[in-house]
C-alpha cells in the first residue's frame, strides 16, 4: 500500500479481531509504519445518578478496564506489534471514536476484522459497514481465517481514475507479500437481457470479441512490467458485486482490492446494506480504496442509523 505510515486498529477481543490485528501488526513492520491499537468500551447513554444505578458499578467499570488495558497488551505483544506502537482504551461509541482517531490522527489505514458469515459486531449496528462508509482513509477488513501474508489477490480494475490506485496498491501488497496477482474486469452484457437474443447467430463471435478488446484494455491500463507475474480476467455477471465474489471464490483468494468510486458504480457497496450482502458473499478480506483527492479528509457527517 503506496505511502502507509500510520495504521489504526481496531479490536474487540473477537478472534477475528485478532486476525485483524496480526495484519496491521504485519504490514506496519513492513511498511515501517506506525501502528496504533483501540479497543473501545461502549459508553452508557444514561446518567448514572438519573437511572438510579448502584455505586458499585463505577467499580466495575474501574475493573473491566484495568482487564482491558491488560489484556490489549498481551494481544499486542502476541501479534508481533512493532516497537513504539500505541494502544489505547477508550470510553465512548465505537464509531465515532474510530472515525475521529482515523481523521485526527491522520491514518492511512484503517482495519477491521469481519467473521467469515458477519461483521464485526463492535456495538450497536455494523461497525465494519458503518466505517467502510464513512471513513475517508483506505480500509481493510480481514477475515477470520487470513491473519497470514496474502498468497493471492485480485485487484478489480474498471479504468477509473480510482483503479489506478487499487493497480498501485495491489501491487505494492503481492510485492510485499510475494502473492499472485490477478487483474479483475466485470462488465454486463447488455445483450444478454434482449428477448431475442438467441437468434442472433455471431453474437457469441462478437461477445469473444469483446472480451479479447476488454482483455487488451484491461492490460494497456494497469502497464505493469512485463517481468512482473498477473494474470489478466475479464468476466461478464449480472452484477458487479456477484462477478467479483464468483471470481475470487474460483480461484481461492484471500484478498479483494476494490475502488469506492468508479465508471462502472462500484460506489454502491458502501449504500445501505448492500456492502453487507457483499461482503458476506466475497469469501475473503477486502482492501477498499478511496480515490486520492478523498484520502485524508474529514470523516462524512451523517445519520448513522445506531
Amino acid at each position: 500500500m503506496n505511502k502507509l505510515k500510520t495504521i489504526l486498529v481496531g479490536v474487540d477481543f473477537s478472534e477475528c479481531s485478532r486476525c485483524a490485528l496480526e495484519q496491521a501488526a504485519r504490514l506496519a513492520r513492513s511498511n515501517n509504519a506506525s501502528l496504533r491499537v483501540i479497543h473501545v468500551i461502549e459508553s452508557s447513554a444514561q446518567d448514572n445518578s438519573l437511572a438510579g444505578f448502584p455505586p458499585e458499578l463505577d467499580e466495575w467499570r474501574r475493573l473491566n478496564r484495568e482487564h482491558a488495558i491488560s489484556r490489549l497488551a498481551d494481544w499486542t505483544r502476541e501479534a508481533g506489534a512493532p516497537t513504539g506502537h500505541s494502544r489505547e482504551v477508550m470510553n465512548g461509541t465505537p464509531l465515532d471514536v474510530l472515525l475521529e482517531q482515523s481523521w485526527s490522527r491522520h491514518v492511512d489505514l484503517l482495519v477491521l476484522g469481519i467473521t467469515g458469515d458477519s461483521l464485526l459486531p463492535y456495538g450497536a449496528g455494523t461497525l465494519a459497514t458503518k466505517c467502510l462508509r464513512k471513513t475517508a482513509t483506505k480500509v481493510l477488513l480481514v477475515k477470520q481465517a487470513h491473519p497470514r501474508p496474502f498468497q493471492r489477490i485480485v485487484a478489480c480494475v474498471d479504468f477509473s481514475e480510482t483503479s489506478k490506485e487499487v493497480v498501485k496498491h495491489a501491487l505494492r501488497v503481492a510485492g510485499q507479500d510475494h502473492s499472485e496477482l490477478h487483474f479483475l474486469h466485470v462488465f454486463q452484457a447488455e445483450w444478454n437481457n434482449w428477448n431475442f437474443s438467441e437468434q442472433f447467430s455471431a453474437l457469441a463471435d462478437f461477445e469473444k470479441g469483446c472480451g479479447a478488446l476488454l482483455e487488451g484494455n484491461l492490460r494497456q491500463f494497469t502497464n505493469v512490467p512485463e517481468e512482473t507475474p498477473a494474470i489478466y480476467s475479464v468476466t461478464q455477471a449480472k452484477t458487479h458485486g456477484h462477478g467479483i465474489a464468483e471470481y475470487c471464490r474460483s480461484v481461492g483468494a484471500d484478498l479483494v482490492v476494490l475502488g469506492t468510486r468508479g465508471r462502472i458504480a462500484l460506489h454502491y457497496i458502501l449504500l445501505g446494506s448492500t456492502v453487507e450482502r457483499l461482503l458476506r458473499e466475497i469469501p475473503c478480506s477486502v482492501l477498499a480504496v478511496r480515490p486520492p483527492a478523498a484520502e485524508g479528509g474529514n470523516p462524512t457527517v451523517e445519520n448513522t442509523g445506531r
